[in-house]
């Protein structure tokens, strides 16, 4: 009888045990030793020679770069849809990679590299850096809101676009400009975490480097770019107030375009 309850708890702790493994493997799969390897071999190939063999974002290429690659030693990312001093999600990450970063070096890899090993970079990137251990910087991505109808009523559409702008004017005008392009009278002299001299985005490019459409524009304002001097506004305006300040952010690219 004794042996029996004995082996009982062996076989009891080895269950916790196994299922304590699967916690933190589902909460964080850094720890994929296999996806490590796999990752470790495609950022060799693929990343190292902009972001450098230990991720600190000096390869070779990098020199003479006007916008430097990331170094993923700070574990700070700036396209993501948590908010600002919170860690992407994995969907954040594979978003970068297979999309690209517009106006800079960032290639889009969505085509080159499989899903498979996509998921083995994330996983070798949240090796490269000590905050993707601290469990208080994880949280869900948000939850995008459904793009309002007014977009496609044309006298709607006038009534928000206004209000935008006037939202514009007394938010983002100081950096951004009246035409959008970045030359505001605050935009002198800015850097970012990385000591880097930056100018806020010229909004009216075809397509800025968190994405191209409303959803990505919608993401940005909201959550910010973390590390920069653009921080979130979620906290601060409606999702209406956005809306119109994406359809503001619309009528400059028309605009540059005329």
């Amino acid at each position: 009888m004794a042996v029996r309850v004995k082996l009982f708890k062996i076989i009891a702790i080895g269950v916790l045990l196994c299922c304590t493994g699967a916690v933190k493997c589902a909460e964080a799969n850094r720890n994929d030793f296999r996806g490590y390897l796999q990752g470790r071999h495609v950022f060799g190939s693929q990343c190292a020679p902009c972001h450098g063999s230990r991720g600190r974002g000096d390869g070779p290429w990098s020199e003479g770069m006007t916008v430097l690659p990331r170094n993923f030693r700070m574990g700070i990312f700036k396209y993501r849809s948590t908010p600002m001093g919170f860690l992407p999600t994995d969907d954040d990450l594979r978003r970068t990679i297979k999309k690209g970063v517009s106006g800079t070096a960032m290639p889009t890899f969505g085509k080159s590299l499989s899903e498979s090993d996509i998921t083995a970079v994330i996983v070798y990137l949240k090796n490269l850096s000590h905050r993707w251990e601290d469990l208080g910087r994880k949280t869900n991505g948000m939850i995008l809101p459904e793009e309002p109808s007014w977009f496609a009523e044309s006298e709607n559409y006038k009534k928000h676009l206004a209000r935008g702008r006037d939202t514009y004017r007394q938010i983002c005008v100081n950096c951004h400009g009246e035409s959008g392009k970045g030359d505001g009278p605050g935009s002198k002299g800015l850097t970012n975490v990385w000591s880097h001299v930056v100018a806020p985005a010229n909004l009216a490019l075809p397509h800025l480097r968190s994405g191209s459409t409303r959803q990505d524009f919608f993401r940005t304002i909201s959550m910010g770019l973390d590390g920069t001097p653009m921080i979130g506004f979620g906290s601060v305006f409606r999702d209406e107030q956005i809306w119109e300040l994406i359809a503001v952010v619309e009528s400059l690219k028309k605009s540059d375009r005329k």
